[in-house]
């Protein structure tokens, strides 16, 4: 039996990749959060490694619907990634409460009393980091406001309270930043957070109480934090210079310099402890993993490379498929549209040429029609005058007669040039009038009892001084059809 080259990758796909990783048991969302918080613990240099489980932990969790470790893990990423990429943590910081609100609403009429605390305490976290965020990012009418709503949870109060003081020390309001600072509980103050302290004594400071900053930096010297420790001698010295205490400025600032010399040496050694450890444990688990980590990835690499490939042909020849089928389609539908533009358009035509050909038919038999009744008229004006009444003309209501036949014949001839020359007296319309109906000059001679020269000069008259027109090539008839 022959094996074609498809049926075999898939067998190899089929075999090797069980085999290929059945060492790496899967881990869940928790497990992953559990493991990137004790990385972080024992070595929080390990900015990357921490990063990276993190933001596994997310994508397992949004598999898993794990809303809760989605949360967590989306909360710690933002606050991770605070200082170097603000865009990125305040679009983890709302996905995180986007992961809460969803929790909660799974939750909705289940949830237990503690379940409840733990989601308001997630939720003001959340809301601190947001509010941190929009603070770096300049938008203080939100932070405050989040700040505001965290107030209301005992466990956010302090730290709310503290970076509220320092927005309105921002905005220069030091009395405002002291009166919030006083707020926070003398219970709340302990070791494990300083930052409501500093915020405090900062504020004394700006408001002149020298006094009571210098108090609060002596406590803060105590601390075993040397960071805390500098920061406290650094603004002592500065109250000694402002107080004149110019006697306590250099056991301040060498206290200040040798806290300064502590941190840097602190994190000398935490970063050389990080890197020998994690250079030992990186060496001794590729000793351990190599062969079967090498012996996997080239199975499968060749099996992926193999799949891809079938993928990648199968895939093309679909596409060139569908591609001919909807160039096939689109061809045979645009000439169905030409063949009925076409038709369309011949109708169009034929209609148009028929109503054309209907209206200069009717317009003709007017025409003939309005001829006719001048013919007949100058025949009985012809007979009259042979009868010896040579005066006898076409009388004023033959003449209206003849005008609103014209006008229901032309579309308002005689009215369009009646408003285009209201100087023209009424024999210069009537003459317009009889050379618009295409009478003969013999016909118009008989009409006014004047000779066909006389005709030939009033509308050579009419046309050079009525109409301006002084080609001699252009006849009135031509200037009258332009109206």
């Amino acid at each position: 039996m022959k094996i074609g080259f498809r049926q075999l990758y898939i067998i190899i796909l089929t075999v090797g990749l069980p085999t290929a990783c059945q060492r790496h048991r899967a881990t869940t969302a928790a497990e992953s959060l559990k493991t990137a918080e004790v990385v972080h613990a024992a070595s929080p240099d390990s900015v990357k490694a921490y990063e990276d489980l993190l933001r596994t932990a997310i994508l397992k969790a949004e598999a898993e619907l794990d809303w809760t470790t989605c949360a967590q893990a989306a909360l710690l990423l933002s606050a991770q990634l605070q200082w170097t990429d603000e865009p990125e943590a305040l679009s983890l910081a709302k996905k995180a409460q986007q992961a809460l609100a969803k929790k909660q609403s799974a939750q909705e009429g289940t949830s237990s009393a503690n379940e409840e605390d733990n989601n308001a305490s997630l939720g003001m976290r959340i809301n601190l980091v947001m509010a941190g965020l929009y603070e770096q990012t300049g938008d203080t009418a939100r932070a405050r406001s989040l700040y505001e709503e965290c107030l209301r949870s005992e466990d956010s109060r302090n730290v709310a309270l503290s970076r509220l003081a320092n927005l309105s020390l921002v905005s220069g309001d030091a009395a405002g930043a002291l009166a919030l600072a006083r707020q926070i509980h003398p219970n709340e103050r302990d070791t494990s957070d300083v930052e409501p302290l500093f915020v405090l004594a900062n504020c004394y400071l700006q408001c002149d109480s020298l006094e009571a900053a210098r108090q609060i930096y002596q406590q803060l010297i105590a601390l075993p934090n040397s960071k805390a420790r500098y920061v406290a001698y650094r603004h002592l010295s500065e109250i000694a210079i402002l107080d004149r205490r110019l006697d306590e400025l250099p056991a301040g600032l060498d206290s200040a310099f040798a806290s300064a010399e502590d941190v840097f040496f602190e994190a000398l050694q935490q970063k050389d402890a990080y890197f020998h450890a994690t250079l030992e444990q990186e060496r001794r688990a590729e000793r351990l993993a190599y062969h079967g980590r090498l012996l996997n990835w080239a199975l499968l690499g060749i099996t992926t490379i193999g799949t891809l490939t079938i993928l990648f042909i199968i895939s093309v020849s679909r596409q060139r498929r569908a591609t001919q089928r909807q160039r096939l389609l689109a061809e045979q539908r645009e000439r169905e549209l030409v063949e009925q533009r076409l038709q369309h358009e011949a109708q169009e035509r034929e209609r148009e040429a028929h109503e054309a050909e209907e209206r200069l038919f009717q317009q003709g038999q007017k025409i003939h029609l309005l001829q006719r009744f001048i013919l007949d008229k100058s025949e009985v004006l012809q007979r009259l005058r042979e009868e010896g009444d040579h005066k006898r003309q076409l009388s004023r209501r033959e003449w209206t007669d003849v005008e609103q036949m014209l006008d229901s014949i032309t579309d308002g001839f005689v009215a369009r040039l009646r408003a285009a020359h209201p100087e023209f007296r009424e024999e210069d319309i009537q003459l317009c009038m009889l050379t618009r109906m295409k009478l003969s000059n013999q016909v118009i001679s008989s009409i006014y009892l004047i000779t066909v020269s006389a005709v030939k000069h009033r509308k050579l008259k009419l046309k050079k001084d009525g109409f301006g027109e002084t080609n001699p090539e252009r006849p009135l008839d031509d200037v009258l059809d332009a109206i």
